[in-house]
């Protein structure tokens, strides 16, 4: 019987040490669309290199920026460290997106990994994105 019962507990410990909980969940909400970022007014921020805009998709918006001429990225504003917090670009336009409640900085010419010393250590979600030379596909 103690032997049984040593080896239900072991068996328990064993489960319950494999489940880990991911901690890079992150919350990301459906996005699938298009956009014309070289012509479209609503869009100018992205005609040069470096720009960004905020649209609505995804679970907190997603934020496309143009890092290159023909390259863009596109990030779910959903802060990894809490779910809840929309991150938004650094006042001094560094290429950094931050959260304004945990203070993680995300470098987007990095995939979205948080600066060293941030509350996290995962990225931003980052989106799909293609570019035809004249549209733009997020999803």
């Amino acid at each position: 019987m103690r032997n049984r019962i040593s080896l239900i507990l072991l068996f328990c410990c064993l489960i319950s040490a494999c489940q880990h909980e991911n901690p890079c969940r992150v919350t990301i909400g459906e996005t699938n669309f298009s956009i014309d970022p070289n012509t479209d007014a609503n869009y100018a921020p992205l005609f040069h290199v470096g720009g960004y805009i905020y649209l609505t998709g995804g679970h907190h918006g997603v934020v496309v920026v143009r890092t290159a001429l023909t390259e863009f990225v596109a990030y779910e504003r959903t802060c990894p460290c809490n779910n809840h917090s929309r991150v938004e670009m650094s006042k001094d336009w560094s290429g950094l997106l931050e959260c304004p409640e945990c203070h993680t900085l995300f470098n987007v010419y990095n995939f979205g990994y948080p600066m060293d010393g941030g509350a996290t250590s995962c990225p931003l979600y980052q989106y799909s994105t293609t570019y035809d030379g004249s549209r733009l596909y997020v999803y």
